[in-house]
């Protein structure tokens, strides 16, 4: 593991999300989440950065918003465009155009969406997530809430759902990657579901109470058809098969909480978490088993809330000097630091 790169976000850091789409794989962005204590207004950016040949970070464009709890790239091109979501602390969720002028990359809002009250109660959006196009193109996207909903719409602006899904924070939402009527979602109330939207959510599918505290991210495996993970902040990361969802088939506890675990883009066979107040981890799970294979990033002062990979390294290996050299992301909130890094695995 070595760190070649660190950029200070000014505000609180706890998103990171590379661009999935082979052409700009070096671009990525960064949210950040700012509360003003005597006014109790929140406020925030999306950094859109790039990945420069000599391993430089710039920072392209800083848009600034409410303060950013989830940001989500769109893994399809969707009509010509390259979409970027962004749950935000205002009550609604926007969705960015990445836009090309020449050598110039910018992001413009392409449309919003306001999430629904309940009881005259605004709420809060906390995560967010793509479906995988269905026959005839389209996708739906959705987002869960700070009062237990998850919410369904299209990219016409259309509702398509919205149905109270856990007793508090609904702090994750995600696909099935095989089939987007299919919906798994997290919450503070420590349970682990999964919705059919071909049932019309009324129920769910299943419920599993296996994690001790809130469930706070989910992630279906694009390789391993029948692979899911969970993640929790009782620290403990959990691999489940949903042909057998009464209990997971493997865990491994990773300490300091877990807010976010990636899959390596490429084989998915690792895992990458941002595991709160304990740094960041790499995960094995090639032989199904969960084991941690590396550790890094420093743990004093910093509560990391972000991490991902880069989707394609082939750009930088002329730098990189190996194949088994992938370029990983993580932010941390108190020190508002955006750090990138080499890390040896082999694929």
């Amino acid at each position: 593991m070595e760190l070649f790169a660190s950029y200070d976000t000014i505000y609180p850091a706890d998103t990171v999300e590379w661009c999935p789409i082979a052409e700009y794989s070096n671009v990525f962005v960064c949210g950040t989440y700012k509360l003003d204590e005597a006014s109790k207004t929140k406020t925030g950016t999306i950094n859109l950065f790039s990945l420069d040949s000599l391993n430089k970070i710039k920072l392209v464009q800083s848009v600034p918003e409410d303060a950013v709890l989830d940001l989500k790239w769109n893994s399809f091109i969707a009509s010509g465009k390259i979409l970027l979501a962004a749950a935000l602390s205002g009550k609604h969720v926007s969705i960015y155009r990445l836009d090309e002028n020449g050598t110039d990359l910018s992001l413009s809002l392409f449309t919003s969406f306001d999430l629904p009250k309940t009881d005259g109660e605004s709420h809060m959006s906390l995560s967010i997530a793509w479906s995988r196009p269905n026959e005839n193109g389209s996708q739906s996207i959705a987002f869960s809430d700070s009062c237990g909903y998850i919410t369904l719409v299209n990219l016409n602006d259309e509702l398509i759902r919205s149905f109270k899904a856990h007793g508090f924070e609904s702090w994750i939402v995600t696909y099935n990657y095989w089939e987007p009527n299919i919906l798994y979602t997290g919450g503070d109330d420590c349970k682990f579901k999964c919705y059919d939207q071909r049932l019309q959510f009324e129920k769910p599918v299943f419920e599993n109470k296996e994690h001790e505290q809130g469930v706070t991210t989910c992630s279906s495996n694009k390789i391993r058809e029948n692979i899911i993970v969970t993640g929790s902040y009782d620290e403990n990361i959990r691999l489940w098969d949903i042909r057998n969802m009464k209990h997971s088939y493997n865990s491994v506890k990773v300490d300091g909480g877990v807010w976010r675990l990636k899959w390596e883009p490429n084989k998915e066979e690792y895992l990458l978490s941002a595991s709160m107040f304990n740094a960041a981890h790499i995960i094995d799970t090639s032989l199904d088993v969960a084991n941690i294979c590396q550790s890094f990033g420093e743990k004093n002062n910093r509560l990391y809330y972000g991490a991902d990979w880069c989707h394609n390294n082939t750009k930088f290996e002329h730098d990189t000097k190996s194949k088994n050299k992938k370029i990983i992301a993580t932010c941390s909130f108190y020190d508002h630091r955006l750090d990138l890094f080499f890390v040896n695995i082999k694929l």
